[in-house]
């Protein structure tokens, strides 16, 4: 409802397991059967198989056509189309009918790059994106998703899918290993750089100090648009960052470490092991596999070894699955009740996949738990403020119990994780089928405009740029020299140019403004 009453457009930011496929599935055999044509634009081949299947379930009389991967299906050959990014980019599938289409974005906070972009056709004029959290490190979320989609018309947090028994509550506890000596100096060396250059960038006027998702959204601003010094020290703190960080994901003691884990791991009802990077998942490999049953899943795992792999965690001959990554967006993973953490992703948005892996529903008796495995006294360390990752008060927020654990507390860790879930299951509430107003988008008067229905996005604020890099692109919007603003114009929106004051045709919805041109009279 929230995505009609914003004009069938609208991001819907859904955890992992919550239903955002339902709701997409839903809007599809809406618009198919007011004769629009439906393309789905997913980021993966595997990702295609696994829409193929389910839609191929959810309506067998549709015609269900797949582009990319070495399958060449038209739009004027089904019903549903669906395709890859890169195939959407590059074929430019359009509606087949004089009805026009809707266009389905899974994962839709991954179609701002400059190549991807190219997938969101103005062609189709309903659209539906879908993702777990739209964060990006540029500004695309600003200037090509929201103008595109028109904003986030439905928002849905772990904390609420716990409360509605949607997602299971976990137990959650953090072990810390040392660095040996070598990776210490490093470490060190390393955060001397990082002092160094953080120390120059909070001297920038309008560079945020807190809270540290606010400072790094500044410093990637800088570094991707500012030519100058500030943009020079924004790139050396992040290449001193990500250094750091490789530091510690590959510490030799998370190693040693994993191979106490291996009793817990049997013992589970399948378990996942996250790394960041194919080294990483390959040094637990050789760790655990002479304790346990366990695969690794990379980029390169073709799709019959995936599928032997990911079925043999879902009936048991496989103990655990170590994913660098690749598991994070949207691959349907066998229910799993134990992650391990070997290294933390460096986003947010990275972790909220991982998290929603292990916390889909559990029947009674099956405990959602994770373990955090952190190199003391780093960035990794929870007990430090200090340029903390925002996952960890998220985490924490959400857990049934969490608590730091040193490496001679290993027997306490494994009693902490003897839990098997709560003594009562919440059932969910189960609203009814929905069924779609028979009405065109401008006719839908379930909302009034002053109300405002799409959701705030925070955004952090950017500082100014000293010396801007010169970056050549086509304008936008007006067709004068001057830029435009989005107006209200009574309870409709209209484009005005700032230069001669020229607005264009006011419109009900924001987004159908922000598709729209000024006629402009400043170059006349």
């Amino acid at each position: 409802m929230a995505w009609h009453k914003c004009g069938r457009r609208g991001v819907i930011e859904a955890v992992t397991g919550s239903g955002k496929t339902d709701v997409a599935l839903t809007a599809i055999e809406d618009a198919v059967g007011r004769g629009l044509f439906a393309l789905v634009i997913v980021p993966s081949r595997v990702l295609m198989e696994q829409w193929h299947d389910r839609l191929h379930r959810w309506r067998p009389d549709h015609q269900i056509g797949r582009l990319g991967d070495g399958y060449k299906d038209r739009p004027i050959d089904c019903d549903v189309l669906i395709t890859t990014r890169h195939s959407a980019a590059s074929r430019v599938p359009l509606p087949t009918s004089e009805e026009g289409g809707i266009l389905i974005a899974d994962e839709c906070h991954g179609f701002g790059g400059a190549v991807l972009r190219k997938s969101l056709l103005p062609e189709y004029q309903e659209r539906l994106g879908l993702t777990a959290t739209l964060e990006r490190s540029d500004d695309a979320v600003e200037t090509i998703l929201l103008p595109y989609f028109g904003g986030i018309c439905y928002r849905y947090d772990f904390g609420s899918a716990i409360s509605d028994g949607v997602c299971a509550q976990p137990r959650v506890g953090f072990m810390a290993v040392p660095l040996t000596h070598d990776e210490r100096s490093e470490y060190d060396a390393t955060e001397g750089r990082i002092v160094s250059a953080r120390r120059q960038l909070k001297q920038i006027k309008g560079v945020p100090h807190q809270p540290f998702g606010d400072f790094l959204a500044a410093v990637h601003h800088l570094a991707a648009n500012d030519a100058g010094p500030n943009g020079r020290a924004a790139n050396d703190y992040l290449n001193a960052f990500s250094s750091r960080r490789e530091i510690v994901a590959t510490s030799s003691a998370k190693y040693e470490a994993l191979g106490r884990f291996a009793p817990a791991i049997k013992d589970a009802d399948g378990a996942l092991l996250f790394t960041e990077t194919v080294r990483a998942a390959n040094h637990a490999i050789v760790r655990l596999d002479p304790l346990i049953s366990i695969e690794i899943i990379t980029g390169d795992t073709g799709r019959r070894d995936r599928i032997t792999i990911l079925d043999g965690l879902r009936d048991g001959r496989l103990d655990a699955v170590a994913a660098p990554r690749v598991l994070d967006e949207g691959v349907d993973v066998p229910n799993a009740n134990l992650g391990l953490v070997v290294s933390a992703s460096r986003t947010r948005r990275q972790m909220i996949q991982r998290m929603g892996r292990i916390l889909r529903r559990k029947p009674l008796g099956s405990g959602a738990r994770f373990v955090i495995i952190f190199a003391a006294d780093t960035l990794e360390d929870p007990r430090f403020s200090e340029d903390r990752d925002g996952f960890l008060e998220e985490i924490e927020e959400i857990a049934e119990a969490s608590r730091i654990f040193s490496p001679n507390e290993f027997d306490q860790l494994a009693d902490f994780l003897d839990y098997s879930g709560p003594s009562v299951l919440i059932e969910p509430v189960v609203v009814g089928t929905f069924e779609a107003p028979d009405l065109a988008p401008e006719e839908i008067t379930e909302w009034t405009p002053e109300e405002q229905p799409y959701l705030e996005l925070r955004s952090p604020a950017l500082p100014d740029i000293g010396k801007p890099k010169v970056v050549r692109e086509k304008p936008r919007l007006s067709t004068g020299e001057h830029p435009v603003s989005l107006e209200a114009i009574g309870k409709q929106w209209a484009l005005k140019c700032t230069g001669c004051g020229v607005t264009s045709e006011p419109t009900t919805y924001k987004w159908q403004a922000m598709d729209g041109k000024v006629t402009c009279e400043c170059v006349r």
